[in-house]
């Protein structure tokens, strides 16, 4: 943070749930004390990304799932649908005047769902491509018809998967 003092970093409390105690900051004396529980003191700090892919102007996140049947051999299995999650409001890159603004800058549904502007998934969400929550099929006709390279995509989330499942495998075998 002193080397970039004109960048965002985003504060997650490692068991943090729901968006609760997320911040945006840009120094670490920024972190508010309160932000804490009595037995959690722990923080993960990243750098935010401040042009990140957009869906109709406004961040998203996936939700993905992997079934991990085993380690001996490694065998795990990412299920083909998923969510996109959307903020409720549209991304500005973040400033001190914005960086407040959860509905802009987190995607959590916990969060966007006390929005004024969050839109639930309706009675026709398997064929519905709007609301704040979408099927993965759905974002990836959406990117598709962008002209994202959707091949190129899933392949790199399939390469960041077995990268995490190999790191994972010593703590769950032990």
């Amino acid at each position: 943070m002193e080397l970039h003092p004109k960048f965002f970093f985003i504060g997650k409390p490692s068991r943090g749930r729901g968006g609760e105690g997320i911040i945006l900051i840009q120094r670490f004396k920024d972190i508010p004390k309160n932000v804490f529980t009595h037995e959690e003191k722990d923080m993960l700090i990243q750098r935010y990304i401040k042009t990140p892919l957009l869906l109709e102007g406004k961040k998203f996140d996936l939700r993905l799932y992997v079934l991990v049947k085993g380690y001996d051999p490694v065998e795990a299995y990412l299920c083909d649908e998923g969510l996109a999650r959307l903020c409720t409001e549209p991304y500005r890159q973040p400033t001190q005047n914005n960086m407040k603004n959860m509905f802009m800058h987190l995607t959590n549904f916990s969060l966007n769902k006390n929005s004024e502007n969050y839109k639930a998934p309706d009675e026709n969400f398997l064929e519905n491509n709007e609301g704040s929550k979408r099927l993965l099929s759905a974002l990836w006709v959406t990117l598709e018809e962008q002209g994202y390279d959707i091949p190129m995509i899933k392949e790199r989330i399939n390469d960041t998967i077995k990268k995490a499942v190999i790191t994972m495998e010593p703590y769950l075998i032990h």
